[in-house]
């Protein structure tokens, strides 16, 4: 084959072509992510307006319904779906023999022509389309080739849905985003200790007592029916994304136990909260697992599975696993039994026969069962079960489960938890991290390594704008290091090419996260202090953890935080006394890299550094912004207001 050209997206060049009519406009780019496998680019252009007929297979109905929606949105040329084309036309065909979801997307004089083998492949030929027609420049896109394939099969989101609800609307909203950035798997995390969010006829109380907040009654009944359901599972199919649903057993179950505590081992109430609900105000939060002893959690498991398994016409099912205590069981008649009547040693083994169990109802009803990476501690997982590696980098996980040929899924904290905050996992960390370790390369399984996911927990996300914020743009650095050659990954390249993308994102409506230090890899705090943005005394009340230093929250960089040792409450106090007097139109603080905001606390001011005002208090999402109009201040000060749960961690206090 030729070799590619592979223009800007490796080096940035610019193509030059002066005195030519159909020549494409020098400063014109291709800032295509994921970056396509071979470009092959020329010195012509196509006027997109003249684009006006599109033939396409009537299988593929729904994928020209897409180019017309797109054309009309954009204020294109009106498009009309043709049996054949006899203009300069878009031309979609099937062919035989290509890869499932590659596609060649060849751009001349004759109009565009895709070639694909499946769905799928033609789909991302259209999101590569797309992205070109954005960058177009007086109308004109290049005349080029592209031959494109995933280096993975499985590209994933998983959004949690039990510690807050996402509209069917909001998921709908988040699968155009992703498939945008060719991302194909969309994992639905649906019950939990907060609520359990799917509508089960044998078991009404699920979404009854499941989604019941005594003290919350707003956030309360919130749940999706099957109907919900199957329509989100069908704009996702029209999108090139599988929906794998989540049903968090035999631990995370408080969601299950409020409505059928007769599946514990100790029964009496049970309560789901929000996450809003204070940590002391939650009741038996620690009691949270199945009775594995009592015969009906088998009964009622495989009777939600089979339901499950009608609404998701997914292969894949996820029973979730992890982070099962055992000591309930330990002490629970029925679970004693069961422990006894099978010969088994250690009290962990009881999840294991669970887990083989479940592992037998998924197989009854077509699906392979999918686990977090706690199922296989002990090899309960057979060759026939998925492992989706979460703790810490994940790779140890990996490894012990393809030593036995059990498949897996890389989903771990570090690169692929994005309710951690950009500087633990920074963009470009997420960018230079990759599935498959050197430990997992010498074992020669990659076959097995299915691909890798991000993780969104929403303790703290509660809008669909947070959502988007925690998202991008880092989770276009996992598209490309999921879909492009390992080799031809360049941080350089992307991130001239992301630069180009901003206006894209905001034009799909895309509310992303400015990232001031994006060319920063994860924050790692030294043992010197750093040097502060102005002259000031920083003091507080409560000690610094570890090399977490208080001066990281007035060293002018986002990326860097402070971290404290303990929870914060009233009477606890931060304070920069400021070594002149600054004139200030605007204060922001910024707190939380993950889970640890502030959120009940107040700012205040002080123009002769003694006597304090109040000037704004702080919000869900851990900020306090304030505009003082030219005040002259010469302290800041923070007060807490109410007792808080986590440790406190503070990015940065802003003046302007």
């Amino acid at each position: 084959m030729k070799k590619a050209i592979i223009v800007s997206l490796l080096l940035g060049i610019v193509l030059s072509c002066k005195g030519q009519k159909s020549a494409i406009s020098t400063k014109m780019e291709l800032a295509i992510i994921p970056q396509p496998k071979l470009i092959e680019t020329s010195k012509k252009g196509l006027n997109i307006k003249t684009l006006n007929e599109l033939e396409i297979l009537s299988d593929w109905s729904g994928l020209g319904e897409l180019f017309v929606e797109f054309n009309q949105k954009n204020n294109l040329a009106a498009i009309k779906i043709v049996e054949k084309a006899k203009t300069i036309a878009i031309r979609v065909k099937k062919v035989q023999n290509r890869n499932l979801e590659s596609y060649k997307l060849l751009i001349n004089e004759k109009g565009v022509q895709i070639e694909a083998s499946d769905y799928g492949g033609a789909f991302n030929a259209l999101q590569t389309w797309k992205q070109l027609v954005l960058h177009a420049e007086n109308n004109r896109v290049m005349q080029l080739k592209i031959e494109d394939e995933p280096r993975f099969n499985y590209r994933g989101l998983m959004i949690d849905c039990s510690r807050h609800f996402w509209t069917v609307n909001e998921l709908k909203e988040t699968i155009t985003q992703m498939a945008f950035f060719k991302l194909n798997k969309l994992h639905l995390h649906l019950t939990d200790n907060n609520a359990w969010r799917v509508e089960i006829k044998a078991y009404p109380k699920l979404t009854t007592a499941g989604t019941y907040y005594k003290d919350y009654p707003d956030l309360s009944n919130k749940f999706y029916t099957q109907e919900d359901l199957k329509e989100v599972v069908a704009f996702a199919g029209l999108h090139n994304i599988e929906v794998i649903p989540e049903i968090e057993i035999p631990g995370h179950a408080t969601g299950i136990l409020a409505a059928y505590p007769d599946l514990s081992c100790t029964g009496g109430e049970f309560e789901v909260y929000p996450e809003e609900m204070p940590l002391k105000d939650r009741k038996r939060g620690n009691i949270n697992m199945f009775c594995l002893g009592n015969p009906e959690v088998y009964t009622f498991s495989e009777k939600v599975i089979q339901e499950i398994a009608s609404i998701f016409p997914s292969q894949k099912i996820h029973l979730g696993g992890d982070e099962v205590p055992t000591d309930i069981w330990k002490k629970c008649e029925k679970c004693q039994k069961l422990h006894q009547k099978e010969n088994l040693k250690e009290w962990g083994e009881l999840q294991d026969y669970f887990t083989k169990k479940m592992s037998n109802v998924a197989k009854k009803y077509g699906k392979t069962m999918v686990g977090w990476d706690e199922i296989n501690e002990r090899h309960a997982a057979s060759t026939d079960d998925i492992i989706m590696a979460w703790r810490d980098y994940g790779f140890n996980q990996a490894v012990e489960a393809l030593k036995r040929n059990v498949p897996v899924i890389m989903a771990p904290q570090h690169g692929c938890y994005y309710d951690w905050g950009y500087a633990g996992n920074a963009t470009r960390k997420v960018y230079e991290w990759d599935p498959i370790s050197s430990e997992m390369e010498a074992l020669n399984k990659n076959n097995l390594v299915l691909g890798g996911q991000a993780c969104l927990w929403t303790e703290r996300v509660s809008t669909q704008d947070r959502v988007e914020e925690m998202l991008y743009p880092r989770i276009t650095a996992l598209a490309e290091v999921l879909w492009s050659p390992k080799e031809s990954r360049n941080w350089d390249s992307y991130l001239k090419r992301l630069d180009q993308n901003y206006d894209q994102m905001k034009a799909l409506g895309i509310n992303y996260y400015f990232d001031d230090a994006i060319n920063e890899t994860e924050f790692k705090p030294k043992k010197e202090k750093p040097a502060l943005v102005r002259h000031a005394w920083l003091t507080t009340n409560l000690p610094n953890h570890g090399n977490y230093h208080l001066e990281y929250i007035f060293d002018g960089k986002s990326n860097s935080f402070y971290w404290g040792s303990r929870s914060i409450g009233v009477g606890d106090w931060y304070q920069i006394k400021l070594g002149e007097p600054v004139k200030a139109t605007k204060i922001s603080v910024i707190t939380g890299d993950s889970k640890d905001y502030i959120q009940y606390a107040d700012l205040l001011v002080s123009e002769d550094g003694e006597t304090f005002q109040k000037i704004a208090a702080f919000n869900d999402d851990g900020m306090a912004i304030a505009a003082l109009g030219g005040k002259t201040i010469r302290a800041i000060r923070i007060e807490a207001t109410k007792q808080h749960s986590c440790w406190p961690v503070i990015k940065e206090i802003k003046i302007e």
